[in-house]
């Protein structure tokens, strides 16, 4: 996703979305560092076994184990959500199948972000997939701008302001 392809009530909307978070994180500063520190890690840091991950600002915890094959199948969702619009378009049965199960297993799964010092703030949860309606589900933007997107677009997205 291109932040400047997007519309205006878009723009606005992530902008929110993500200074809400980092406002929650101790700020601007704390949420991108937390995108670089991912980026950095060799082995991607939700596929930890200890499911926690620990970043300068802060760590991250989860509460289910997440195996790099499930991994791949979720930044494969989520390109055809980009292309598609849809994480199930031009998908053959069998790979719907396997998607659906995927993202049945994630739905559930919360990822806790908070601050080394309490006095930062009080930190953000997030949900990896999210119900647009039963048989429509999507990948969370918060999870894409984190763990899939360059930190760019979180810095685009966070300096934004209508004009």
């Amino acid at each position: 996703m291109k932040f400047k392809d997007l519309s205006v009530e878009e723009k606005v909307a992530i902008h929110q979305a993500l200074l809400a978070n980092a406002t929650a994180l101790g700020g601007k500063n704390f949420l991108l560092q937390l995108i670089e520190d991912v980026k950095k890690e060799p082995v991607h840091p939700l596929s930890s076994k200890e499911k926690h991950f620990s970043f300068s600002k802060g760590f991250v915890q989860w509460d289910k184990a997440i195996y790099q094959e499930t991994l791949d199948g979720l930044f494969t969702a989520i390109l055809t959500q980009e292309r598609e619009g849809d994480v199930f378009s031009g998908l053959k049965e069998k790979e719907k199948k396997r998607t659906m199960n995927m993202l049945k297993t994630l739905k559930p799964v919360t990822i806790q972000v908070k601050p080394k010092n309490i006095k930062e703030g009080d930190g953000f949860a997030l949900s990896i997939v999210e119900l647009l309606a039963e048989d429509k589900p999507q990948i969370s933007l918060m999870f894409r701008v984190l763990f899939f997107y360059n930190i760019d677009f979180a810095k685009t997205a966070l300096s934004f302001e209508v004009k």
